[in-house]
């Protein structure tokens, strides 16, 4: 070592003094003089009346900002989340409605302007719909028929099925019965009730699963039962929300039907010609090689993106495609490894934006006057309710206890992102009032936050019986 320090002192190169200044002297002094008199002698004609780079109208240091805010206090909540044992998508939701009209807009409206213009709104817009884009491929990914079948494919698809039927009919009775100053205007009654019905059935599938790590109980039977019957009920609801989509913008019968054709040949192409071509494209492919993980990052995000657009063009939404693509795509090593990368851009920096987005739509204020809160409640209990009771009972004739029985119950009614993407997906097509989809995202940040205590209490509850 220390002959290896002498000899790159001896090679080091040494310049006196006198070089140093003769050197800057002539080759960094002269070249500037001369390049300052230049510009002197061209002299400044003024403005050229071409503007900053800007996103659309928005300049876009306002842009870079506000991302920066909005990724750091959806990373502040969700941090603060989990130190109170909660999912971090708790926290996320409710830093999107604090920075909202419903809380920053009504305290301080003008520094909410200030901080959140509105111009702003649409990049935030299309930057939180990319990222929900990616987020459902990723679902989609996590999703395996092969996992169903391994972990009891009847008793999960029972339990899956039931799990959103009662919710749906709850849902259909209510929007049936919601007054008129909370319906949204000049939607069909079908579409609504529809669409109400899907929004009281959804289970979230990765915020559970990462609320069942925690709790140790991933891959407990329990734990893969309820992994495996909240999977099914993903995959129906998607379906379910292609049709009520395609509904809805149908207008009449026929047009509603073509939609849905559509559709359905979109999943023909993908499962039984898409799926074998990534299989074959994808095959082999290793993730530890710089080229061979940019040919599979490019196929896998092409993929995705193209099923996006399919289905945003057949008239249903691009999140739709993009859980079609996961469950397309094979689940090579290469694979998984470009979705964790993806997962990570994703959760980070994309979704806040959805997250505020949500939140800047949230009016809590619409929810007025003792009738709109005693609706928001009917609709939180009719939700918890209906969804514990239609996981509950099909548990017990699969042979589970009524004490598991209730845990799953309580692990069903965790709907967190996925509820919010169809609330988000509902409000832009017009589905739903700015009343309703508040009362609705309550209902999805109420039952998510529930999950976590409820289970932890029937855990401590059937450990004391063994004792």
């Amino acid at each position: 070592m220390k002959g290896s320090t002498t000899t790159a002192q001896e090679s080091a190169v040494r310049l006196s003094p006198r070089r140093v200044l003769l050197g800057y002297g002539a080759f960094v002094g002269i070249p500037v003089a001369v390049t300052a008199l230049v510009l002197v002698s061209v002299g400044y004609a003024g403005p050229t009346g071409h503007e900053p780079a800007s996103s659309g109208d928005v300049p876009l240091y306002r842009v870079l900002g506000v991302l920066a805010l909005v990724t750091a206090c959806a990373g502040a909540g969700g941090v603060l989340a989990r130190r109170l044992g909660q999912p971090r998508v708790v926290g996320e939701i409710a830093a999107g409605i604090l920075l909202g009209p419903s809380v920053f807009g009504a305290l301080a409206p003008g520094a909410q302007e200030w901080v959140l213009p509105t111009e702003v709104f649409p990049f935030l817009n299309n930057l939180g719909q990319l990222g929900v884009t990616l987020f459902m491929f990723t679902v989609g990914l996590e999703l395996s028929l092969a996992t169903l079948r391994s972990n009891g494919l009847p008793a999960s698809t029972l339990i899956g099925h039931s799990g959103i039927a009662l919710p749906f009919l709850t849902g259909v009775l209510i929007a049936l019965v919601v007054p008129a100053g909370h319906r949204p205007d000049g939607v069909a009654t079908l579409p609504f009730v529809l669409f109400l019905g899907l929004s009281l059935s959804i289970t979230a599938v990765p915020v559970l699963a990462r609320l069942l790590s925690d709790e140790g109980m991933l891959h407990s039977r329990l734990g893969t039962l309820a992994m495996a019957s909240a999977s099914v009920a993903d995959v129906t609801a998607w379906c379910l929300l292609a049709l009520v989509l395609a509904v809805a913008a149908g207008g009449s019968p026929v047009a509603a039907a073509t939609t849905a054709g559509w559709v359905a040949l979109f999943g023909v192409v993908v499962w039984w010609g898409v799926r074998p071509l990534l299989a074959r494209l994808l095959a082999g492919e290793r993730s530890d090689g710089p080229m061979a993980a940019a040919r599979t990052a490019t196929v896998v995000l092409v993929t995705v993106l193209l099923c996006a657009l399919a289905t945003e063009q057949a008239g249903v939404h691009a999140l739709f495609g993009a859980v079609a693509a996961g469950l397309a795509m094979p689940r090579t090593a290469a694979v998984q490894d470009i979705a964790w990368r993806v997962e990570g851009l994703t959760s980070w920096l994309l979704l806040p934006s959805f997250f505020m987005t949500v939140g800047l739509s949230t009016h809590l204020g619409s929810v007025a006057g003792t009738t709109g809160w005693l609706l928001c409640l009917a609709v939180l209990a009719a939700a918890a309710l209906s969804k514990f009771a239609g996981t509950v009972v099909p548990a017990r004739l699969a042979d589970l206890s009524w004490r598991d029985s209730a845990r799953l119950g309580a692990m069903m009614n965790c709907r967190g992102l996925t509820e919010l993407i169809i609330l988000n997906t509902g409000l832009a097509a017009g589905l739903l009032s700015p009343s309703l989809f508040a009362m609705l995202v309550l209902m999805a940040l109420t039952t998510t936050a529930m999950t976590g205590p409820l289970l932890r209490l029937l855990n401590r509850e059937r450990e004391r019986e063994s004792v």
